[in-house]
């Protein structure tokens, strides 16, 4: 009976991690969608830019697209801070 019922508990704590993981996961597609959109924001800046033709517009837009592409999301930046330091 013992054994039945530790089966029984564990399966319900399992069952109960996997559930709060999976409504977990959508938080993280949503990042990803506004990362996603701030790049194709700043992409379109810089094709306003061009058309412009204004330099300081131009280079501005640059810079704003290199920062948006280069920038690491932000599971990658949590995924860095949690890291132990090697030593």
């Amino acid at each position: 009976m013992k054994r039945t019922l530790i089966g029984w508990t564990v399966g319900a704590a399992c069952a109960t991690l996997i559930v709060s993981g999976i409504s977990a996961l959508p938080v993280q597609g949503q990042d990803v969608k506004h990362e996603r959109k701030d790049i194709e924001t700043s992409r379109q800046q810089l094709r306003n830019a061009y058309k412009s033709g204004d330099p300081a517009a131009i280079k501005a837009a640059r810079e704003n697209y290199a920062k948006s592409r280069n920038e690491p999301s932000k599971d990658k930046r949590e995924r860095r801070n949690s890291a132990p330091d090697p030593k």
